[in-house]
């Protein structure tokens, strides 16, 4: 009797446990949930959650809020945006899929394929009218100065300043343009603006150079995405997180 009571008293134990790990694995993320460790993010506590949604892709894998995360905690750029474009496609009516298209947009006006970036953008006022990323329009480059009859322009030689080189391991980068000197004046206004010194650097857009305006000298994730929300917050300033 007593051994037949402990094997039913270990049977109902494991059924137990199934059933809460079948419950665990069965439980989504909520919004709240995932709000929660994007306030833990911006609090440099990044490493923490990405250890976390690494965890969490293993037991539920297909929940939107992980997928979510995980493309939040991808260090490439390049990376990040291939999974938000997934989840947008995956997952079009959740409640991060216009953030997460809006963060599509954001990488295409970085890297300076305006065109691509244009399109996502008006992607996301067609289809989710009601966001809060919804009728911005593209930043455009500052406008030309025109010559007219009355107004001429002389041309003058401008002394080009030759950024220092970057030192940290990531950029918050802030504008990309065609032209470096347009550049150059973009970085002089947010040095002022800011308060920190602005930098320009080259890159690479398919086969043309542009010149992208940021801050270095950001030796870790954390410091500059904290930067980063600083930025936004202050000045309503965006950005994209560049590691070099």
């Amino acid at each position: 009797m007593k051994s037949q009571s402990i094997s039913k008293a270990y049977h109902t134990q494991l059924i137990g446990m199934f059933l809460l790990s079948t419950s665990f694995l069965a439980a989504q993320l909520s919004e709240q949930d995932v709000r929660q460790r994007l306030d833990l993010i911006h609090s440099g506590k990044i490493a923490e959650v990405r250890i976390e949604v690494q965890s969490l892709l293993s037991q539920i894998p297909s929940d939107p809020g992980v997928q979510y995360l995980d493309a939040y905690v991808t260090e490439s750029g390049d990376q990040a945006v291939k999974k938000y474009q997934t989840f947008v496609d995956t997952y079009p009516s959740n409640e991060w899929a216009d953030d997460a298209l809006y963060k599509v947009y954001q990488y295409y006006y970085a890297v300076g394929l305006y065109k691509t970036a244009d399109a996502k953008l008006n992607l996301l006022n067609e289809q989710y009218p009601n966001s809060i990323y919804a009728k911005r329009e593209v930043k455009p480059e500052a406008k030309p100065v025109v010559k007219t009859e009355t107004t001429p322009v002389v041309e003058e030689k401008k002394e080009v300043v030759i950024p220092t080189p970057i030192t940290g391991n990531f950029v918050v980068q802030i504008g990309v343009y065609s032209q470096e000197v347009k550049a150059q004046q973009q970085a002089a206004e947010l040095s002022t603006t800011v308060g920190k010194q602005a930098i320009v650097f080259a890159k690479q857009s398919g086969e043309k150079t542009v010149y992208a305006v940021g801050f270095e000298s950001f030796t870790d994730e954390q410091s500059a995405r904290a930067f980063g929300a600083e930025l936004q917050s202050k000045f309503n300033l965006e950005w994209f997180l560049v590691k070099r």
